[in-house]
């Protein structure tokens, strides 16, 4: 297995998210960002909580997360 470069970022960048969403599946992709310009929050967080639920079905949800908006660039 390739090693994975190491990162100080905390959270998933602009630039990450649309890297991201450049390998996915056409009908997948337009799910996330249907789903993040339907709730208002930036394609990052959107991403993030998928991939956070996804390793630890107990982890945070949009509703107790609270995530500052317009903090991150949001897709257009």
């Amino acid at each position: 297995m390739q090693t994975v470069p190491q990162t100080q970022h905390h959270h998933l960048s602009h630039d990450a998210a649309l890297m991201l969403l450049a390998v996915l599946p056409a009908h997948i992709r337009e799910a996330y960002v249907n789903h993040a310009k339907q709730i208002d929050y930036s394609i990052e967080l959107v991403l993030e909580m998928a991939l956070a639920d996804f390793l630890d079905p107990d982890s945070l949800t949009f509703s107790d997360c609270h995530p500052q908006i317009g903090v991150l660039p949001h897709l257009d």
